[in-house]
Order: structure tokens, then C-alpha cells, then sequence
């Protein structure tokens, strides 16, 4: 068997596309028997790669050396002798070898059987190919057995293991990988013993593996034949062993796994199969490769067998950080996901129709209360001013103070009150109603203590906020005083007596904070209006009880249909609404003259309910449809109480109706706007706007008219009816540099180009500049649209230009520091040339004093004098430059030349440490763009942590090297012999205040790499195989 494990490679290279499409044929050389696992899955990748790939059929010849089961003296000549005279005239391509001895093999016999044909090899041992001399046309994929991390992952997993036992066969690839085997098992050899069951018959071996100790493991290598001659695959004597053995089986084939092994650094050879054909095609396409272009990327994989780990008690947690571990053991979503994937699909649609059917509940629960709230006014009001129509004029009062009760009742607030203004600039409590537990109102307020209120009350406007802050600027006294009262939440509706704002209505809230709806502003202004009519009406009585010119007054003002009716239930007077209402007489709605305007569906039924209710002398309440002058019908709601004299006796009804149609209407009206007030009322965090399709704006939040206030803007221009883009067209055509982008925007999500657009921009208001984030989102409705939010993000934006500043601080200070630890490099820098101006002026002086006056040395002189001030003037100018803080733009560079400046400053304190400092840069590197002192900077402080790294190590080595990476990039590697870094520890070192020395910060790694980020490269760091680090940073470069 193969028992080779195929690195992949780090990055794929896909062939170039033939240049011919002429039919190619490739000879596949294989070590060992066709039907070995290994052998099987490379072939298979080889082909299906090659033939996939490339535009014409591949014929392809298969050899199969079977050197292992079949080790005759001189059978490779012959094997060679037989191909040669087998393949005589044939045209091959290609040659593949895979596997060291196929590779051998093939190098050897090529000059007799196919001279001057390219050779790839596969699953090449990494160690013989590193060291042999390839032919200039030949290159591969070299495998790694990586023999070092498997007995150390072997000690990971068990910390107790005291032997190691390696297993392997007699064939010569068995016996070329025990040496290696053994070469990297001395590093161990303090830590655990080894002993080696090679050169054994499999009985023995048997025998062997049942009796081992606690504390040992077996690690397997290749096992194809053993000492009695009889052949195997590997699979099949690992089946024997896995059978027999007493402890946990580690080895390095991935499809040795789920035969017995527990794991291990696994290599795949589908990977070595497709790796090795694309440089096959490479070729093929006629690209000329060599030992250059060999693959030697291990990436091997750890992967393990999770019935083994169970088997040995081995716990997944020690397992290395990305392991893969297979077999496991089905779970009941693996059994059964289906099943479980329908109950829950069932479920889900159960829970959301569940949700759905509580929503609509929810809706309909609130608009019945919300109709009931209305019903319920309107009962309130008609009762209130059934009440006040048959009370005397001594029971005024206390009719107004139970309508207040019936006030903070009904509409569930803390206090109602009447106030009038006086001619002494007070404001009077005439009458109040407060909730228990509530602190009375006083009586008396100076007018002066509500400047602003008073004023907007006096000019007949209502006044309401849900609390004191959202009173203007200019109500600061009020604000004040309404603090000290304790009041959250008011509402002041003024009534109007004589054409004049004679006092107002005030319903307020003490305990918490209230919404005051439009809706029920307006029916506070009913109420208003009708304790205006209450007290316009006791300033009109005198004397008189139950006068006609009392009820006349009261009821033709009232804003409802009022009528009375006799003892016998026939109407005997109407007020004015009513009459405008039906467009008749009072003579002819007298008696029952009013039911010729009942529709004739509903006149049974309303009559039969209004003698029920006579008969029985008690209040009712009837809603019927009634004849408008224009002739529709309007739904009415009628509500009459009974009239009752001093002595008790009934004399009759009194009543009030009130067209409802409009109720059915806004409820209609409610249903259909669900969907914009849902969308605006979702989104009501922020400045909200909603706009037709076609631009208009439909609605608006009130922190939206604010924010157009605050900015300097007209909100009437941007407010409901206006056209928003028009208003953006106009502003980018005036020059306003955000116009355009937030047009763009809003087209592109109007027109369907995406789904939400995102725009952050400076507004610049009258006091400052602030940041907004614009999100732009589509309105879901048949009718289309958009909805625009606004955000301030001013603080968030000035967090991150202060916390940008503060980097370039730090970023300065630390390269400072770096600097002055170089003094003694740095003063060497400029010593020596200073030096030599003395040493060529004094001698110049000499030359010019002597007799014979030499004018070429003394031109020469002067040469060198003015060459060595440029030099010293060279550093001091760089320094300059590294000790500076502003910021300087990007410029093409040349890599190698900011290494040579910084490895030229360096030079005497890496002369003083001792340290060999080696460069291997590349030639015609492209270049890149970038910010020379921050580059600088990089690299001046990963060489110093190298540095820094060797200072108690003897060996002291440094290797700067720079390479293309293909495409647009280049890489420079740092390359130290220092301690190093745990592998656990490779990405925490770029953390902030990580450091390993004693009075460092641990910033100049985490500044580092957001310097090199933000020249669009990166940095990282990996450890060497025998010591010290390597630092890697890759930068692009703009243009390749």
C-alpha cells in the first residue's frame, strides 16, 4: 500500500487554459498494487482532474510496480525493459510517478523509455525530495509523514503515556519510513521510551500488541509486508492490529480511518491526486515547470474516529483547536429530523395562527373600546345635558359638580375643574372635581403665573402636553409653576361667552403621565362648550325654574338635537339643531310629526322602545335612522330621561340625539389605514417621514417637524402634501453636496433597485453640526411608497474621529520610543559621516597650505566633504520624518528600499547585540501604495521585537525577505531564531497590552496590524520548525 498523506496546499493554481485542444495521453506510475486504498483514491483524483479540465479527451496508461510484495533482485530493470519494448513508438505527454520508489523508478529508466517527457510526481516524502537534485523539467507534490505532531498528539490525549510502540513492515517503503520514524522520535526520547515491532512476522507482532501495558500507544506506519513474506494492505493488517491491540492505534493514512485507528495528522491523497494533475495540466497547457514549482504545503488534517476516542476513554476537549471527528454515533435528529422537522413546521403554523387570531382579537377588542369610550361620551354628554335642561337655577352648582365627577370617571383622569378669568388678571376656580387621594386645587391663580397658557387661552386655542417638558421655550414660567403643582399631564379647552374667551375646561393628571388624543380633545371642546351654555345660562336666569326661554336658550346652542316631549310621550318642542337638521317646522315635528323623518324600517321598532320606556317611566336610549334636509338618512342615537316636577310628578321627557354616521365612517377609515399607521407607528424611533409613490409626503412624527425646526428648515415645506424629492431636486440643484446621494437613494428603492438604502451625512444647523444616518425603506402597500427614518448619530461619529486621533497618538508615541531605544544606532548613523568632513576638511586645509597647490585633491576633497554632509543630512531628514505627527498621503514605494533605510539605521545596534542580520530581497517588485513612516514604523518594530526575542539566545540570526505573491500582493517575512511564541499564543500577540518584555505596553503588534489593515494587507504570525518566529505581512500593491 501507499501510506503517503497528501498536504494540501495553502492555494490552489488553476491551469491555464490549453492552447491546443489536440488529443494528450499521460503514463501513471505507481509503486505499489493496484487495488490499494491509497492507490485507488489518487488515481481517482488524478483523472477526473485532468479529464475535467482539460477541452479534449486524455488517454491515459496505468503501470503498477508492486515493489513491495514483489522485492525480486533486478525486477525494476525488468519492469523497465518490458515498458520499454511495451510503449515502443508510443507518444507520451506526460509522465506521473507517485510515490517515492515510482519517482526513482521513472528518473532512472526515462532516458530509454520516454526521453526528454516531463515528469510530476505525487506523494513525493518530503525529506528525499528536499534533498535530491531534480532534472530541470521535473516537479511534484511532496507529502509530509509529520511523525513529530503524532507522538505529540498522542501525549496530548494521554498525558500518562510512558511507551510508544512503532509497527511496521519489511518492504523497502516500510523500511525507509522506520528511519525517519526513528530520526524524529529522538526528540522524545527523555520523555517516553520506543521500541520498534518491524522485521517481525505479523504472529508476533500480534502477540506483541495483545500484551502491552497501560500507558503505551501504537503508532502504525506502512505495513505491506512482513518478516515471513506474506503480503498485506495496510488496512488489512491494521484490522489484525485493532483486533488484538491492548492500546490506542495512531497513524497518519486518512483512509486508514474507520479501520481501527484512532487518528492522527491525517493526509488526504485525493488532495496529493489533484494538487500533482493540476500542474500535470499546467504542463499539458504548456507551461514549463521545475523543481521551482514543487508543492510542498503540509496542511495536514487532524481527523479521529469518534468510536475510538469512546473506546479509549479519550477526551474530545484535548483535541486539537479544527480537528474533524467522524463516525459518531447517529442522535435522534439524525434518526428521525423528518419527523421532527414536520412536528415542528405543524407547530410553528399552529403558534402563528394562534398569534394571528390573539391579534385580531386584540384589534377588535380595542376598537370596540374605543366605540365604547365614544358611546359612552356621548352618553355622558347627552346625560349632562339632559341634567342641566331640567335642573332649577339653585341646582346649577351642583349639577356642574357631578358632571366634573362623571368627568374624572368616565375618562379615568385625576382631576376636572372650570376656571374663568376675572377682570383683576386672576384666573378663578369656579368649580372642581378631584379623585380621592388627590390634593385639591386652590381656588384662586394669578394669571401672571401662567403668562404663556393664559395667553393661548385667551386667543381661544386649546392647550395640552402629556408632560411639562414638551411646554415651548417661551412658557419657562409656566413649565415652572406647573412643577410646583405636581401636575404631569393637562388639557385646557376654552369655552367661549359672548365672543370671548370667557374661561376654560382643565382636565389634568397628577399620578402619571397621559396621551391626549385628538379625539378626545375635540369632546372636551363639547363638553366645553356645553358648561359654556351651563353658565352663559345662569347668567341669563334669574328666577324662573323651567322657563321656555331657559330651555330655548340652552338647547339651540346646545351641539345636539334636543326635544321635550308631554305626560303623554307627544313631542311638544324642539331645539333649533334639530329643526336645521330635518329641514321642517316646529309646528309640523310637533305630536308625532317627527316620525314622518324616521326611516320606515326602523319607525316600528323606535316607537315600540319609546312607549316601553313611557310606560315605564325610565330613561332609554334608541338608535334609528332619520331624514336629513337633503334627504339621506343619517344614523341618529337618541337619549331621553324623564322630567320631573317639584312634587315628584312626571311631566314628561326630555332628550337629546346625535348623528353617529360619522362613527361607522372613522371606524371603516381606521380598518383601511392600519397598514400606514402600523408602518409609520413601527418606525416612530427617529425623525419618520412617509411618502407616496409618487414623492408626497403623507405623514409625518412630530419628532420629524422638530428636526426640520432644529436644522433651520420651514416644516410646512417639508411637511404633510409636499413633495420630498421635489424638495431634494431643488436642493441638489442649489448646490448642496448630500442632495444627490439621498436622491439617489430614494430612487433606487422607489424604482425597486433594492430593498433599503443607508446614507450617513452632515447636517449643518444654525448652532453646530450634526451626523444622521438616512434609511430609506419601501412602503408595503398596494399603493407603494417609501418610509424615511433620520437618526442623530453626531456622538458616534465623534467617538470614533476621537478615538482615530488617540490611535495616531499612540501610534507616534510608541514609534518615539522605538527611536530613542535606537539612540546609540541612530548617533553612529550621524557621528560617521560628520567624522569624515572633519578627517577630508582638515586635510583640504593641508592642501591648500602646502606650496604646490594640487587643485584636483582639492576638488576631491570638497567632493567627499559635500557627499558625507548629504549623507548626514539623509538621516537627520528621515529621522525627522519618523519623529513627526502629521499625516502624509500615500505614494507608490519601493518595499526593498523602505527595508534597506530602516535595516541602515539599525545597523549599529544590531552590531552591538551581536545579531547576523541576512536580506533576501526580490528583484522587480512591483510597487505599493502606501504611507512611507507608518510602513517604516511596521517594520522597524517587528525587527526590534526580533531582536528583543534573541537577547539571552546564542544563536542570533534575522532574515528579512520580500516575494511576489501572485496576483497584486507582496510579502515580507521576519524571520527570527528567538524564543518564540506558544502556538496557542500566535494570534493573542496582536492583542492590545499583550508583551512578553518587561516594561513594554503590548501596542506595537496591535498598532501594527492596523496600519498594515489599513493598507488593505494583513499580518500574522507562525512558528518554526526548530526555533524563533517568523513575522508575515502582506501588502497589495495597486495596478499589478
Amino acid at each position: 500500500m501507499l501510506l503517503v498523506t497528501l498536504a494540501v496546499a495553502t492555494s490552489v493554481v488553476a491551469p491555464v487554459a490549453a492552447t491546443a485542444a489536440d488529443d494528450k495521453t499521460v503514463l501513471l506510475i505507481y509503486a505499489e498494487a493496484r487495488l490499494l486504498p491509497a492507490i485507488v483514491t489518487a488515481d481517482h483524483a488524478i483523472r477526473s482532474t485532468i479529464q475535467s479540465r482539460w477541452p479534449s479527451p486524455v488517454r491515459f496508461y496505468t503501470e503498477y510496480l508492486d515493489l513491495s510484495w514483489f522485492p525480486t533482485k533486478g525486477q525494476e530493470r525488468q519492469l523497465g525493459r518490458l515498458m520499454k519494448q511495451k510503449y515502443a513508438g508510443r507518444n507520451i505527454d506526460l509522465v506521473m510517478a507517485c510515490g517515492d520508489a515510482a519517482l526513482r523508478f521513472a528518473l532512472r529508466e526515462r532516458a530509454s523509455l520516454f526521453p526528454d517527457v516531463p515528469i510530476v510526481f505525487c506523494a513525493g516524502e518530503y525529506e528525499s525530495i528536499r534533498d535530491a537534485r531534480l532534472a530541470p523539467d521535473v516537479t511534484g507534490v511532496t507529502m509530509l509523514v509529520d511523525w513529530t505532531a503524532g507522538v505529540e498528539l498522542a501525549l496530548r490525549l494521554e498525558p500518562r503515556t510512558q511507551r510508544v510502540v512503532f509497527v511496521g513492515g519489511t518492504g523497502p517503503t516500510e523500511r525507509v519510513w522506520e528511519g525517519l520514524a526513528r530520526q524524529a522520535f529522538s526528540k522524545f526520547e527523555n520523555r517516553v521510551t520506543f521500541s520498534y515491532l518491524s522485521g517481525l512476522p505479523m504472529s508476533e507482532i500480534l502477540t506483541a500488541v495483545a500484551t502491552l501495558p497501560k500507558g503505551t500507544v501504537v503508532v502504525l506506519g506502512a505495513f505491506l509486508r512482513d518478516a515471513a513474506g506474506r503480503t498485506f494492505t495496510t488496512q488489512e493488517a491494521l484490522s489484525l492490529l485493532a483486533g488484538a491491540s491492548t492500546a490506542p492505534i495512531y497513524s497518519f493514512g486518512e483512509s486508514l480511518l474507520g479501520h481501527g485507528i484512532v487518528g492522527g495528522p491525517l493526509i488526504s491523497f485525493e488532495v496529493q491526486g489533484v494538487k500533482a494533475a493540476e500542474l500535470g495540466l499546467r504542463i499539458l497547457s504548456g507551461q514549463r515547470l521545475g523543481p521551482a514549482d514543487v508543492v510542498s504545503d503540509h496542511a495536514n488534517r487532524y481527523m479521529f474516529d469518534a468510536r475510538q476516542l469512546r473506546r479509549w476513554g479519550l477526551s474530545e476537549s484535548r483535541l486539537p483547536p479544527g480537528s474533524v471527528v467522524l463516525f459518531r454515533e447517529p442522535t435522534v435528529w439524525d434518526l428521525y429530523k423528518w419527523h421532527v422537522a414536520a412536528a415542528g413546521v405543524v407547530t410553528g403554523l399552529q403558534a402563528l395562527l394562534i398569534v394571528a387570531l390573539l391579534i385580531e382579537r386584540r384589534h377588535r377588542k380595542r376598537n370596540k373600546r374605543r366605540l365604547d369610550e365614544r358611546l359612552r361620551f356621548e352618553t355622558l354628554l347627552s346625560d349632562l345635558c339632559a341634567g342641566f335642561l331640567k335642573i332649577r337655577a339653585d341646582e346649577a352648582d351642583q349639577q356642574i359638580e357631578g358632571s366634573l365627577r362623571r368627568i374624572v370617571e368616565d375618562l379615568g383622569v385625576d382631576r376636572a375643574s372650570l376656571g374663568v378669568f376675572t377682570a383683576e388678571s386672576l384666573i378663578r376656580v369656579t368649580h372642581s372635581w378631584t379623585r380621592e387621594g388627590i390634593a385639591p386645587v386652590p381656588r384662586v391663580f394669578e394669571a401672571a403665573e401662567f403668562p404663556w397658557i393664559t395667553g393661548r387661552l385667551r386667543d381661544g386655542h386649546v392647550v395640552s402636553f402629556s408632560r411639562p417638558d414638551e411646554l415651548p421655550d417661551e412658557a419657562v414660567t409656566d413649565r415652572s409653576a406647573i412643577l410646583a403643582f405636581g401636575t404631569t399631564s393637562v388639557v385646557l379647552v376654552p369655552f367661549i361667552i359672548g365672543g370671548a374667551a370667557a374661561g376654560a375646561l382643565a382636565v389634568s393628571m397628577l399620578r402619571v403621565e397621559r396621551e391626549w388624543p385628538e379625539e378626545l380633545v375635540q369632546r372636551l371642546g363639547l363638553l366645553a362648550e356645553m358648561f359654556a351654555i351651563v353658565l352663559m345660562g345662569r347668567q341669563a336666569e334669574t328666577a324662573l325654574e323651567e322657563s321656555e326661554n331657559r330651555f330655548r336658550l340652552m338647547a339651540d346652542a346646545a351641539p345636539v338635537m334636543i326635544w321635550m316631549a308631554g305626560p303623554d310621550g307627544r313631542c311638544i318642542d324642539f331645539n333649533r339643531p334639530w329643526l336645521e337638521f330635518t329641514g321642517r317646522t316646529l309646528e309640523q315635528e310637533r305630536g308625532d310629526g317627527w316620525l314622518e323623518g324616521v326611516h320606515p324600517d326602523d319607525r316600528k321598532e323606535c316607537m315600540s322602545r319609546y312607549l316601553e320606556a313611557l310606560e315605564a317611566k325610565q330613561p332609554f336610549t334608541i338608535e334609528y335612522r332619520l331624514r336629513r334636509c337633503d334627504g339621506l338618512y343619517r344614523t341618529v342615537l337618541d337619549h331621553g330621561v324623564p322630567r320631573v316636577g317639584r312634587d315628584g310628578s312626571f311631566r314628561g321627557y326630555i332628550g337629546s340625539a346625535i348623528d353617529v354616521t360619522e362613527m361607522e365612517a372613522a371606524h371603516q377609515a381606521l380598518v383601511e389605514s392600519t397598514a400606514l399607521r402600523s408602518a409609520i407607528l413601527g418606525s416612530l424611533y427617529g425623525e419618520v417621514v412617509a411618502l407616496s409613490r409618487d414623492g408626497v409626503v403623507i405623514a409625518v412624527n412630530e419628532a420629524w417637524n422638530r428636526f426640520a425646526q432644529e436644522n433651520g428648515g420651514d416644516p410646512v415645506i417639508v411637511g404633510v402634501g409636499a413633495n420630498y424629492l421635489e424638495v431634494c431636486r431643488r436642493a441638489a440643484a442649489s448646490g448642496d453636496p448630500e442632495a444627490p446621494k439621498a436622491l439617489e437613494a430614494l430612487e433606487s428603492v422607489l424604482e425597486g433597485w433594492t430593498q433599503r438604502a443607508l446614507l450617513e451625512y452632515a447636517c449643518h444647523s444654525p448652532s453646530r453640526v450634526r451626523w444622521f444616518a438616512m434609511t430609506v425603506e419601501p412602503f408595503k402597500r398596494p399603493e407603494g411608497g417609501l418610509v424615511i427614518s433620520h437618526l442623530d448619530i453626531t456622538r458616534r461619529r465623534r467617538a470614533e474621529d476621537e478615538l482615530e486621533h488617540e490611535r495616531e497618538e499612540l501610534t507616534h508615541a510608541l514609534r518615539v520610543t522605538t527611536l530613542g531605544e535606537l539612540a546609540a544606532s541612530l548617533a553612529h548613523e550621524i557621528n560617521q559621516p560628520l567624522a569624515a568632513i572633519v578627517s577630508n576638511a582638515h586635510a583640504t586645509r593641508r592642501l591648500m597650505e602646502s606650496a604646490t597647490l594640487d587643485r584636483g585633491e582639492i576638488l576631491l576633497g570638497l567632493h567627499d566633504i559635500a557627499d558625507d554632509a548629504k549623507r548626514a543630512s539623509e538621516v537627520v531628514k528621515h529621522l525627522r520624518a519618523l519623529f513627526r505627527k502629521e499625516h502624509v498621503d500615500q505614494q507608490p514605494l519601493d518595499i526593498n528600499d523602505v527595508i534597506r533605510e530602516i535595516t541602515r539605521l539599525l545597523g549599529k545596534d544590531l552590531e552591538r547585540k551581536r545579531i547576523w542580520l541576512r536580506l533576501r530581497l526580490a528583484d522587480d517588485l512591483p510597487r505599493v501604495l502606501g504611507d512611507v513612516v507608518q510602513l517604516q514604523q511596521v517594520i522597524l518594530n517587528v525587527v526590534v521585537n526580533a531582536c528583543e526575542a534573541m537577547a539571552d539566545d546564542d544563536l542570533r540570526d534575522v532574515s528579512i525577505e520580500t516575494m511576489r505573491l501572485d496576483p497584486g500582493a507582496l510579502e515580507i517575512t521576519v524571520e527570527d531564531t528567538g524564543r518564540g511564541v506558544e502556538e496557542s499564543e500566535l494570534e493573542r500577540i496582536f492583542d492590545r497590552f499583550i508583551t512578553s518584555k518587561a516594561g513594554g505596553l503590548g501596542m506595537g503588534l496591535s498598532i501594527s496590524r492596523s496600519i498594515i489593515q489599513a493598507h488593505g494587507g494583513r499580518i500574522w504570525a507562525t512558528r518554526n520548525k526548530d526555533r524563533g518566529l517568523t513575522m508575515h505581512i502582506e501588502i497589495p500593491c495597486p495596478g499589478t
